[in-house]
């Protein structure tokens, strides 16, 4: 018995891949994109950040995903804006 996964590809990574939220993974660019004004760094109301309305954003953006769902992209994407480089 061969122990590949054939659903394996480039969506959902390799026959190793731990990751079990390959549909988060699919819509995971686009929520970045959709998220990005919250991240930025020159946006802002009276010095501070607008982050907590990203997860709410990104609720009314994909409605059929759980709430546990939206909190693992949120924290992608947040992970993700974190460790991006700062441009000046």
């Amino acid at each position: 018995m061969d122990d590949v996964n054939p659903k394996a590809g480039p969506e959902t990574g390799d026959a190793n891949d731990r990751r079990a939220q390959h549909n988060l993974r699919m819509i995971f660019d686009k929520a970045c994109q959709i998220a990005a004004p919250f991240f930025d760094s020159k946006q802002g109301w009276g010095g501070s950040s607008l982050t907590m309305y990203a997860r709410q954003t990104l609720r009314e953006a994909y409605p059929d995903l759980t709430q546990q769902e939206i909190a693992i992209l949120f924290s992608a994407v947040s992970r993700f804006y974190r460790s991006a480089p700062k441009i000046s």
